[in-house]
């Protein structure tokens, strides 16, 4: 197993940030649900990128593969993630929660886009996969960080007082920071060594 080094720390580091921003900036659950959903958005977006890099493999047709997943995962994950921001739009709209700063929202998001920009130049040389394994990563590591994300929404709609569901959102997000890190060190846990030959496939 390769050391988790830099992308580990990233990612611990934009989950930090954010709940330091949710917390300072008293962001409502609009904003915190807005930035996940971006950030599940983001690992769609290198993954999709990885599945079009894939090698032709050692029997010519991996690459083949990689593109008609890559087509078939902008899709399905494309629309599941639409469908995911339409109904946050609409319940912002019905007033179930607000959005809050802006700029809040810009550097949360901001912050993730780096970390796995990060992670995805980091693993790149050193680690290969095939196009089927790929396409499964994203979906077996958003169901973990939004079912916790979920769980939260809930528990927090449920606590009476603006400090109450303040406390139960910021337990949350540390949870959904653990689920975060355990998924990431799951994921690469069969990393080809630093000393290996660079394969062409990446990982986010």
């Amino acid at each position: 197993m390769d050391r988790p080094g830099l992308p580990l720390l990233s990612l611990l580091l934009a989950n930090a940030v954010t709940i330091a921003l949710a917390l300072l900036q008293d962001w409502p659950l609009g904003t915190v649900l807005a930035v996940y959903w971006f950030q599940s958005v983001t690992i769609g977006l290198f993954t999709f990128i990885r599945l079009l890099g894939v090698s032709a493999g050692t029997d010519g047709r991996e690459h083949g593969r990689g593109l008609v997943l890559a087509g078939f995962f902008a899709v399905h994950y494309g629309l599941f993630h639409l469908v995911y921001l339409v109904f946050l739009v609409s319940f912002a709209l019905a007033g179930t929660y607000g959005i809050g700063d802006p700029l809040g929202l810009a550097a949360g998001c901001a912050v993730f886009f780096a970390n796995h920009l990060v992670s995805f130049l980091w693993y790149r040389p050193r680690e290969e996969a095939s196009p089927e394994a790929i396409f499964s990563e994203p979906y077996a590591r958003i169901v973990s960080m939004h079912l916790t994300i979920i769980a939260g929404v809930f528990v927090s709609l449920m606590v009476p007082g603006a400090t109450g569901m303040r406390l139960v959102l910021l337990l949350f997000l540390f949870l959904k920071t653990v689920a975060d890190v355990a998924a990431h060190l799951k994921k690469h846990a069969r990393t080809v060594p630093a000393s290996a030959p660079a394969p062409a496939a990446a990982r986010i």
